[in-house]
């Protein structure tokens, strides 16, 4: 089976990997620590044969739901929000130039005449190559949002068994993006644009569900979660669902196997797009919400570890807030956590400078002790019965 053109070039005096030809293989390269890993996909060319293959991203590719638009809400819509675009340098705009014109063309973006402005940033990616970002901060603070749907993560690992030994997580790409966005709310989500090289202004909007729009992964996830209603699993095999991730779980691995290959047809069935680059495909460990899963049970992730090992001690409120954040999607794996961030907690009700002293810098020793001593943990057995101490 043919995967993609290769050129030999015996004479270069190095080996170059196209980018196409890496998206094609399913290669995902990774930078850790100045350390280069490369991950080839995991599937088997008799899975591949049984998989639509329009169901995996590739640049030239878009998913799109046939779902109703979705409407948004702004507070005092007769007042715009109008904030002034941020500087870009040349180099920004050239990298950016690309990727607005593959949006324009797919009509993810349109040319408009908005009372809205909002800016946008380059942020330039490992390969090179730049991504738009939509500064939507303003648009966030004034949109009346729905009521989160959105299910805790402590809770849907639960409805995993230690019986469950082989698993799929299935990444969805740009999943926003294939919701589209009713024309009455799109005049929200306008920026500015300058060509590089027209130098050509003009203004620019969303038809589909931004990222960064704080409503946007509410409003995908209920989307995807009526989507999958009409899917049914297999026996002895568990799905879920957390916004565009999803985890397939299952005792055997022919049955996890066959449950992965019918699920990704499915939606390609509907509309959506895989990245192939990060499909962890009916493997005995996985990595899922921050966790790695393992034959019933669950551990840390080490990445996350490391980056709250790096925070230093917080001399501001926010600092605290977003310390908090992060150590409470760890607070399962230490004893009594919330007696151990209270004294944080006391610090935000506090009112003017925030104070650290040394008994703050043995209390927060005390937790980072605790994250790198952290146990492994058992995902619940369901069938069996619970006493409460």
């Amino acid at each position: 089976m043919g995967i993609g053109n290769l050129l030999l070039v015996p004479e270069a005096d190095y080996n170059l990997l196209g980018r196409d030809l890496i998206i094609e293989m399913g290669i995902n390269i990774e930078v850790v620590n100045a350390e280069i890993k490369i991950k080839l996909c995991p599937l088997r060319v008799e899975d591949e044969e049984k998989i639509n293959s329009e169901v995996w991203y590739t640049p030239d590719s878009v998913g799109r739901l046939n779902i109703p638009p979705f409407s948004v809400i702004i507070k005092d819509p007769e007042t715009p929000i109008r904030v002034k675009h941020y500087p870009i340098s040349p180099e920004g705009k050239n990298g950016l130039k690309p990727e607005i014109e593959r949006l324009l063309s797919k009509g993810l973006l349109e040319s408009c005449m908005s009372p809205f402005n909002t800016p946008i940033l380059p942020i330039k990616k490992a390969d090179g190559s730049y991504r738009l970002v939509h500064d939507l901060r303003e648009i966030n603070k004034r949109t009346v949002a729905r009521f989160p749907v959105v299910a805790n993560p402590y809770t849907l690992l639960s409805r995993l068994g230690p019986e469950k030994q082989y698993y799929s997580v299935i990444d969805l790409k740009d999943a926003f993006w294939a919701c589209p966005l009713d024309e009455k709310s799109r005049d929200y989500f306008a920026f500015e644009w300058e060509d590089p090289f027209t130098h050509r202004r003009q203004q620019l909007r969303w038809t589909v569900l931004p990222q960064g729009f704080t409503e946007s992964p509410n409003l995908f996830g209920q989307a995807l979660e009526q989507i999958l209603q009409e899917y049914q699993t297999g026996e002895g095999v568990t799905l879920i669902q957390y916004v565009d991730d999803l985890l397939i779980a299952g005792e055997a691995e022919d049955k996890v196997r066959a449950e992965s290959i019918r699920l990704l047809n499915f939606l390609s069935a509907k509309g959506l797009k895989v990245s192939k680059a990060k499909l962890q495909f009916v493997e005995e460990e996985v990595k899922y919400l921050g966790h790695y899963l393992r034959k019933g049970e669950k551990k840390i992730d080490p990445e996350r570890v490391k980056e709250i090992l790096s925070i230093p001690p917080p001399k501001s409120k926010k600092q605290i807030r977003q310390l908090l954040s992060l150590m409470g999607y760890c607070r399962q794996w230490i004893e009594n956590y919330s007696t151990k961030v209270k004294f944080l907690y006391e610090k935000l009700s506090q009112g003017g400078l925030v104070k650290w002293d040394e008994k703050d810098d043995k209390h927060l020793k005390a937790l980072r002790h605790d994250l790198v001593n952290a146990p492994v943990l058992s995902l619940p057995d369901l069938k069996r019965p619970f006493y409460l101490l």
